[in-house]
């Protein structure tokens, strides 16, 4: 049993059109509609999917979150912010993202971060600063590991050590430790250090369950090494993506031992 596990939604797929949809679902109807029709507790929300968004309407979503019972948890960033070559910059960008999260109700942010494993001294205390700078906001950074180049574990953790304090972790999503090439084993030197992992999925197959290798055994190690934080669906295929969430979700409480957090 696993009931401490929050399984959620990465929610770059909804930036995709429903099948026979012309656009996608409408900002203000995203909780609802992952709450009640892919039946998950929670959203990661991509920084593209709020691009160009008023406060008001940030906090009209946190609102729509709240009352759908289906909170905003993480916003994430998919492009790497480069701390070697434009470290003003990308605190900024930190900063800009620490104030959505707060208006979206988020308490972490997660970012990729460029040449981890070349310059963790040069880019950890200019992190550390801008994580300082985080705090008035209320929300925790996360990093995400590269998938190209990849980042090891060990250099993800060393970038995590170095900065320190309690505001700061990982978020590797299984692409990322796939990337590795031991998938398994960076799985689990990371999962201390996490306070979110992704779940990322590229299929299902005619029974509905995720034909992506080791998908059962990072959940087996996940439960193993007693992970209690998110676990974000991150559905990366083709074809009717709402289908296929239901399915790897449906999944994924039958692993963890989980009834309907909905029924």
């Amino acid at each position: 049993m696993s009931s401490e596990i929050l399984v959620s939604l990465s929610a770059s797929c909804l930036l995709q059109p429903l099948p026979r949809q012309q656009s996608p679902i409408a900002l203000l109807d995203v909780p609802r509609f992952v709450a009640q029709e892919l039946e998950v507790r929670g959203i990661n929300i991509p920084v593209q999917m709020i691009r160009q968004q008023s406060p008001q309407t940030l906090e009209r979503l946190r609102d729509e979150a709240d009352r759908a019972q289906c909170p905003c948890l993480v916003l994430y960033r998919d492009e790497p912010l480069d701390f070697v070559t434009e470290a003003e910059k990308s605190g900024q960008v930190l900063r800009e993202m620490g104030k959505r999260a707060r208006l979206l109700g988020c308490a972490e942010i997660a970012v990729r971060v460029a040449k981890v494993a070349t310059a963790t001294a040069q880019i950890a205390p200019l992190m550390k600063t801008a994580l300082d700078g985080l705090q008035k906001f209320e929300v925790n950074l996360l990093i995400r590991p590269c998938e190209e180049p990849c980042d090891q574990a060990e250099a993800v953790i060393e970038l995590v050590r170095k900065i320190g304090g309690f505001h700061i972790g990982a978020m590797p999503s299984f692409a990322s430790v796939a990337a590795t090439g031991d998938a398994v084993q960076s799985l689990r030197k990371l999962i201390p250090y996490s306070l979110a992992v992704e779940a990322s999925v590229t299929g299902v197959d005619k029974q509905g369950l995720p034909n992506d290798d080791c998908f059962d055994d990072h959940i087996d190690m996940l439960v193993k090494l007693g992970f209690s934080n998110k676990l974000s669906i991150d559905w990366r295929g083709g074809g009717n993506w709402a289908q296929g969430v239901q399915h790897v979700r449906s999944h994924l409480m039958r692993k963890l031992g989980q009834g309907d957090p909905v029924a």
